[in-house]
C-alpha cells in the first residue's frame, strides 16, 4: 500500500470513529420554557433556575449559576446588573441571551 493510500485510510478510519463518537453521545433532554414570562437558566437554556410570570419592573436576585435567560411574550427588556439591589454596572440583556454565570447580581425585567 503506498503512503498516499495509507494516509487516505487513516483519514477516512478517523472520520468515521468521530462520527461514531458525535451519535453515541446522549441527547439533551428538552426543556419546556413557559410560553409568556421570563425565564432564567442554568448553564445554556439547560435547566429552568427562575421564572417570573408577569416581570414588573421590580429588582429580583439572580440565581449564582444562572447562565442565559429566555422572556416571552409579553417580556420587553431584562437589565442585568453587576451589585445586589439593582447596582452596579448595568446591562440590557434583551429578551434571549447566553451570559457567564455569576456575572450578574440582580436584575430588573419589564413586560409590555
Amino acid at each position: 500500500m503506498g503512503k498516499r493510500t495509507r494516509t487516505a485510510a487513516g483519514l477516512a478510519a478517523a472520520g468515521i470513529m468521530a462520527l461514531v463518537g458525535l451519535q453515541a453521545q446522549p441527547a439533551q433532554a428538552a426543556v419546556d420554557v413557559p410560553d409568556s414570562g421570563l425565564s432564567i437558566f442554568e448553564g445554556t437554556f439547560a435547566k429552568i433556575l427562575l421564572y417570573v410570570a408577569e416581570p414588573d419592573g421590580a429588582c429580583l436576585t439572580m440565581p449564582a449559576t444562572a447562565a442565559s435567560l429566555t422572556g416571552e411574550r409579553i417580556v420587553e427588556q431584562v437589565s442585568a446588573f453587576t451589585g445586589p439591589n439593582c447596582t452596579g454596572s448595568q446591562q440590557n440583556l434583551g429578551t434571549f441571551r447566553t451570559f457567564t454565570a455569576g456575572k450578574y447580581q440582580s436584575f430588573r425585567a419589564y413586560s409590555f
